[in-house]
């Protein structure tokens, strides 16, 4: 019944049916966005200065990253091969996750495999995270530790000279 003491017709129940799913969806949309807008840990480190649009190239030197930090850059190359500008994070991992790997220095992509948001390196837990949907990646291997992710970021293979400048070669 409406406020009136009437019936409610079927096409104003199905009005307002319709209107209800259109603001649940927005809302379960919504919130994550907020959430992704509103974190302070969407843009974490600096962006490499060095950029090229091919493959050698220079991404930092092992002097510019601290351990538990990351630096971005951009593969002129996406994982599937085809050319882009893929944006990626160099990570040194701190002392015991890098004797772990057998190496100070991991570089993955830095598109989430769920949706696509941007991830970096949360310094507090030591893990990559993407804030869009609260996946969690293994800093080691890229694999997902925990969250919608269905796949690991893919890795970039890296190379570190003889002057401590780190390359990025293509994907592993």
């Amino acid at each position: 019944m409406s406020d009136d003491g009437n019936v409610v017709s079927r096409r104003d129940f199905i009005k307002g049916g319709f209107a209800a799913s259109v603001a649940l969806a927005a809302a379960a949309v919504g919130a994550p966005l907020v959430q992704y807008i509103q974190s302070e840990k969407v843009v974490v480190g600096k962006v490499s200065g060095e950029q090229k649009n091919k493959l050698p190239m220079k991404i930092a030197n092992v002097k510019d990253l601290e351990p538990n930090s990351q630096v971005q850059f951009v593969m002129p190359v996406n994982p599937d091969g085809s050319k882009g500008r893929h944006p990626c994070i160099l990570i040194r991992l701190k002392p015991d996750l890098a004797s772990k790997a057998g190496t100070e220095f991991k570089a993955f992509s830095a598109i989430c495999t769920h949706l696509g948001c941007i991830v970096h390196l949360d310094p507090e837990s030591s893990t990559i995270y993407c804030p869009c949907h609260a996946g969690y990646f293994d800093p080691v291997t890229g694999g997902v530790i925990s969250g919608p992710p269905p796949k690991p970021l893919p890795e970039v293979k890296l190379r570190i000279d003889e002057n401590g400048d780190i390359w990025a070669e293509g994907w592993a």
